[in-house]
């Protein structure tokens, strides 16, 4: 017969186990449910990046199409598609309605800082410092930065001196802040060409980095743009302010940003731009593929 003392130990050790097996049994339901919802995420990931994809094809068809019933819009709105039972929505921004990195003239680029709230000084730096990034030479602007300003910021690299290749690049700029670059990104574009824009399409950010245009003049425009689409009219000539500084040839190349609703939700964006193979007949090569 065991004693009490022995008795005592024993449920003792009797409740450690029954512990010990309870919270084994807890962490394995805890990683078992863990890794269910971590899959069940990668699968709905997984779709919305598929359906995504789809709504950036079926644009791209839309678009190679010659004679559409309705044009797809290009003004960067966004619209609802339908892929049989699913939801997506997509916008598409033809890249002339925004400031080329790399050919945008000075004043453009210069009154796009000043809309996003850039002092004079502090512009004309960001100015230099973006020259001074895709030009070939080391020679310094006035208020640029070469190599040795980079290094006495920290930096590791110097610039480029080679064009853009992506407007993320901008924000390796000397002097570019992740403020500023969340301010201005959604307006600048790699794949324009040009040295202006087309007001026709551009968004309320471009329209408003035109050197000296009040912003009333801005919104009016907008709003006789929207009434003409709306009324299935061509756009309404521009304000006069813009006249310098209009882009040259549209439609060859557009930013499309699509995502899928699912369960509840919008998934994760998709980005895709395309551009024109070899000509204004040639249908469309994707350049980029990004999931947000």
């Amino acid at each position: 017969m065991f004693s009490s003392r022995q008795q005592g130990i024993v449920l003792v050790i009797v409740l450690w186990v029954v512990t010990l097996l309870g919270v084994m049994a807890a962490s394995f339901a805890y990683s078992l449910r863990t890794e269910t919802v971590l899959a069940a995420t990668g699968v709905e990931r997984a779709q919305g990046r598929a359906l995504a994809e789809a709504g950036v094809n079926y644009v791209m068809v839309q678009l190679l199409n010659p004679n559409p019933e309705q044009p797809w819009p290009v003004d960067g709105s966004v619209q609802e598609l339908k892929l049989g039972s699913r939801v997506l929505q997509v916008s598409v921004t033809d890249a002339a309605g925004m400031i080329d990195l790399n050919t945008a003239s000075r004043e453009l680029l210069g009154g796009l800082l000043s809309a996003a709230g850039v002092e004079e000084e502090q512009r004309d730096r960001l100015l230099d410092a973006i020259e001074d990034w895709r030009d070939p030479d080391d020679l310094r602007l006035l208020n640029g930065a070469e190599d040795d300003a980079y290094q006495a910021a920290g930096r590791k690299a110097g610039p480029k001196n080679a064009p853009f290749d992506s407007v993320e690049e901008l924000q390796q700029v000397l002097g570019v802040t992740p403020a500023l670059y969340g301010r201005i990104a959604k307006a600048l574009t790699v794949y324009s060409g040009q040295a202006g824009i087309d007001p026709a399409v551009a968004s309320a950010p471009v329209l408003a980095g035109i050197p000296g245009i009040d912003p009333a003049v801005v919104e009016q425009y907008l709003t006789l743009r929207r009434d003409s689409i709306v009324q299935g009219l061509p756009p309404p000539p521009p304000p006069p302010e813009i006249a310098p500084y209009m882009a040259q040839q549209q439609g060859q190349a557009y930013h499309i940003t699509a995502r899928a609703y699912l369960n509840g939700r919008f998934t994760a964006p998709v980005e895709a731009v395309i551009v024109r193979q070899g000509g204004a007949v040639q249908p469309f090569g994707i350049k980029l593929w990004r999931e947000g």
